[in-house]
């Protein structure tokens, strides 16, 4: 390659790396969100009207589900007693968001220190239960009024699209492995789960209330 050839490649090469920078920097630069722990977000002025991303547990009873958009604090993980702060979030919720849950949020702080988000994922732990012992759902079913409202466990698969946010009457639906009989299965507000979905086999404890609907007070995949 001649000198002539050489600089003109290398005067090609500068214009195409200028303009990808500039694309970035028009486009994307004011989306740029910096990770910062709720201790560097409480109370600093600094940082309203920036965009970050948060990491905290959620504190038990600070949200409404049915509240739109939803109000929620966190703090940072792994502490029981440091500094919380509030997030108003206005997007889909996660139908492994609910207490003590890790939530991943992006937004706007505002000048009350909020932050503003419609930006949320959630990491909740694996659980999991050996079935020996749990009753399948026509099983509890066939014991009749004799089982209402006392505790057990029953093993069934999550039906197809019965999966709901946390806040509702209703979390999720569970059925024997031929698809009936049916349960609708009340978790309001702890997280599922990481890795239920539509036909896992999972294990709950709770009990069967006297309109069919099963209070569960743990939910775990099966073993």
């Amino acid at each position: 390659m001649n000198k002539r050839a050489r600089n003109r490649l290398v005067g090609v090469t500068a214009i195409i790396v200028i303009s990808v920078v500039a694309i970035f920097v028009s486009v994307g630069g004011g989306d740029v969100a910096y990770s910062r722990t709720v201790g560097d977000v409480v109370d600093n002025a600094e940082l309203v009207g920036e965009r970050v991303k948060v990491t905290g547990t959620v504190i038990p009873g600070s949200w409404d589900g049915k509240s739109s958009p939803m109000r929620f604090d966190i703090r940072d993980p792994e502490t029981d007693d440091g500094p919380m702060i509030s997030v108003v979030y206005n997007g889909g919720v996660p139908s492994t968001f609910g207490d003590d849950v890790v939530a991943i949020v992006t937004g706007v702080v505002n000048g009350d220190g909020v932050i503003e988000s419609v930006d949320m994922i959630t990491q909740c732990p694996s659980k999991y239960e050996a079935v020996e012992d749990a009753l399948s759902v026509s099983e509890l079913l066939a014991q009749g009024d004799g089982v209402i409202g006392r505790s057990v466990r029953v093993t069934g698969y999550v039906v197809d699209g019965s999966i709901q946010p946390p806040g509702g009457d209703v979390r999720f639906s569970i059925a024997d492995e031929t698809g009936s009989p049916v349960i609708d299965v009340h978790y309001p507000d702890a997280g599922l789960p990481d890795g239920m979905e539509p036909g896992s086999q999972v294990v709950l404890g709770g009990l069967l209330d006297a309109e069919g609907v099963f209070e569960a007070i743990s939910v775990a995949l099966a073993q």
